[in-house]
């Protein structure tokens, strides 16, 4: 038997995360920062309680207000808001394409294709993609399907957050103790406002005593972070129920075989999809290991949107009740899996 809680981990400073990528201060002069990925969180994890979990679940950021943690999560890739104010925001719709494109030929949707385009409203003028976090309250509108409403829902409506500021700083490469000459760079590191940190839900054994312990390392150079626990929950489609048309929304990034493919359940269609290009992501043994264990992979980033249709409503609740809030898409002991890449949760589409 096992039991799920959440932890909270509150950078004392800004967060620097390499995107794994080669940086050398001589020849390039930019080191590439990223947010924190699974990867990190389930690091953390392991650093609080000085022993893996069975799983973590996360990064999520949340805000630390009056009534506890407030979770909030990437908007939706299949918004978008009108260019011209007053600011609406709108879902895209699945339709049928006209003619045939690259991302479908024919016979593709075996192959986990989709068979359908997401366009804007037709009755909309020029519209452009959302960029943001928004509150776990909101999403659970989004799942349900009744935001934003058929005829839009003001931007202001939907309590959009950049709760991490970029910050600039320039460094020099050092040999011991002494500077390098010519070997200037400028990394970009990740501020979080006030009262913002991540989350990560964590399942143990219910024989499990180990306690967390904080402060411990967060991201690289050195950074820390106090560890707290956290009462919050995913957020949830209401009314309950998802039928034969699936809504898939990707809460933590994945690492897919299909790249940004999802891997489409067995006897379900992937009707559409909404993704934002693809984020690096390197994983590492820690201790003496790390130099031959560094591994690079691209992620699909949190926010895409894929939309499934099933043979029934009933295949559909099954799937949709056995994977909401777990992380799906690869095998069951998948170190990838465990450490939290692929979390989804499930809605309904029309």
């Amino acid at each position: 038997m096992t039991s799920m809680s959440w932890l909270a981990f509150k950078p004392r400073d800004t967060v620097f995360v390499r995107d794994g990528r080669p940086f050398d201060a001589a020849t390039d002069g930019l080191a590439r920062t990223v947010h924190p990925s699974p990867t990190t969180i389930a690091g953390a994890v392991g650093q609080a309680f000085g022993v893996n979990p069975d799983e973590v679940r996360g990064p999520v950021l949340a805000r630390d207000g009056q009534a506890g943690w407030e979770p909030y999560f990437p908007v939706p890739a299949d918004l978008v808001v009108t260019a011209d104010a007053p600011r609406r925001v709108f879902r895209l719709q699945p339709e049928e394409p006209d003619g045939q494109t690259d991302l479908s030929p024919a016979g593709e949707e075996q192959a986990g294709g989709p068979s359908r385009w997401l366009l804007p409203p037709a009755h909309v003028g020029p519209v452009e993609p959302l960029d943001g976090w928004i509150p776990g309250q909101v999403l659970a509108g989004y799942l349900a399907g009744t935001l934003p409403a058929p005829g839009g829902t003001p931007e202001a409506a939907l309590r959009m957050a950049r709760p991490l500021v970029p910050e600039p700083r320039v460094g020099l490469a050092r040999d011991g103790r002494a500077a390098r000459t010519g070997f200037l760079y400028q990394a970009t590191h990740l501020r979080p406002q006030d009262g913002w940190g991540f989350l990560a839900e964590v399942t143990v054994q219910d024989d499990w005593d180990a306690e967390p312990r904080g402060p411990v390392p967060f991201g690289g150079r050195g950074r820390l972070a106090d560890v707290g626990a956290a009462a919050v929950r995913w957020p949830e489609a209401e009314p309950a129920g998802s039928g034969e048309r699936v809504l898939v929304y990707l809460a933590t990034p994945a690492i897919w075989p299909g790249g940004w493919r999802i891997p489409v359940p067995q006897g379900a269609t992937l009707a559409a999809a909404a993704t934002r290009d693809p984020e690096p992501a390197a994983t590492v043994r820690p201790g003496r290991e790390w130099r031959d264990s560094r591994a690079l992979r691209w992620m699909v980033p949190a926010g895409s949107v894929y939309l499934l249709e099933f043979p029934d409503a009933q295949a559909g609740a099954r799937w949709a009740g056995r994977w909401s809030k777990n992380a799906y898409g690869r095998d069951r002991d998948d170190l990838l899996r465990t450490a939290g890449f692929g979390v989804v949760l499930t809605g309904a589409w029309t």
